[in-house]
């Protein structure tokens, strides 16, 4: 084997769930950094993981061809035909439609094999048996959740039934999405990994936690008040039905955690599909930290947005009195007045 291939035994699942329109991929490996090898997504394209001894172009081509409507086997073997190592590769590869399709190579290190369904493809090599990929796309299909979290549940159940027979290193998750980065223009929507760990799966599970605090109530506020403002009304609402239930899951899974509370509220009160929740959450923000102020901030914008102006303008006041040198609680308070102002001489 060419020292320019290096071996990359490892499992893997690639999934797509047509309900939230996303595309995405989990992997753990004995290898370094895992992530930055195997898992390739483009939204509204498809998936694919590349593995076994990778070829990294497989996973831009492979995206193109699926792109140009070809069919997951069509990829596979536009991609194996004419490559001399193809007995070395293995393959997972999910289209726009969730259409799979698998490879193996037959000098893949054993056990080697994978089991592709509709919307779901697992695969692996120098596995403890044949178990691995199948408990994987079993408990995918019977696990709740997000997509990330049911990827995750999928790659500790590979483990689970003995996954990669050297032993654990690295894990990543991919998860793509239209619009869905910070800046609503890109598709990476979770991209997480673990290059170096002892126990990477549990490790990704907590990396997972932080960004569903930390970055899950941002983006999915965001990318619902851009489907409002594109008039996609149908697809907003249903996306906040989710957004909805998942936060205040997060918020009872961490009741005591004002900052997540005060970011729940403020998204959930950017538009008038979550202020009711957004009310509950900001009120509970409030009481764990009274004396902050961009929570108490958090509070006024919904009761500004619920309509009740008049304690919105108070809170705001006590606000800037507090803290003269702010010039974003200055901002807020003149748009409460005025609007006050407005609804008197209505």
């Amino acid at each position: 084997m060419s020292s320019s291939e290096p071996l990359t035994s490892t499992f893997s699942i690639i999934a797509y769930d047509p309900d939230v329109q996303e595309w995405g991929i989990a992997v753990q490996s004995k290898t370094l950094a895992v992530g930055t090898i195997v898992p390739w997504a483009q939204a509204g394209v498809g998936a694919i993981a590349t593995q076994a001894s990778p070829i990294l172009s497989f996973g831009p081509r492979g995206l193109a061809l699926l792109k140009r409507a070809h069919d997951p086997k069509d990829v596979i073997q536009h991609l194996i035909e004419n490559d001399k190592g193809g007995a070395r590769r293995q393959l997972g590869v999910l289209d726009a439609q969730g259409r799979a399709a698998k490879y193996t190579g037959n000098e893949c290190p054993k056990w080697a094999g994978g089991v592709a369904e509709q919307n779901v493809s697992a695969q692996g090599n120098n596995l403890a048996g044949e178990r691995v990929v199948t408990n994987m796309v079993r408990v995918y299909k019977t696990t709740r959740g997000k997509l990330g979290e049911r990827l995750i549940a999928a790659l500790e159940a590979g483990q689970k039934a003995g996954g990669d027979t050297r032993g654990q290193q690295s894990a990543a998750l991919l998860v793509v999405r239209e619009k869905s980065d910070e800046n609503g223009i890109g598709d990476r929507y979770v991209d997480l990994r673990v290059d170096d760990h002892k126990t990477p799966i549990a490790e990704l599970w907590r990396v997972y936690g932080v960004w569903e605090r930390e970055m899950y109530p941002y983006l999915e506020g965001e990318r619902i008040n851009s489907l409002l403002r594109a008039k996609k009304y149908a697809r907003a609402q249903k996306l906040h039905r989710q957004f909805a239930l998942n936060a205040e899951r997060l918020a009872r899974k961490n009741s005591r955690d004002a900052a997540l509370l005060n970011t729940l509220a403020w998204q959930l009160g950017q538009n008038a599909l979550g202020l009711d929740a957004a009310y509950k959450h900001a009120q509970r923000a409030v009481k764990l930290k009274p004396r902050d102020e961009n929570i108490a901030d958090t509070l006024a914008e919904v009761l500004y947005q619920r309509g009740d102006i008049a304690r919105a303008v108070k809170i705001e006041r006590e606000l800037v009195a507090k803290h003269p040198d702010r010039a974003d609680l200055k901002k807020q308070l003149e748009k409460f007045e005025k609007a006050l102002h407005t609804k008197k001489r209505a």
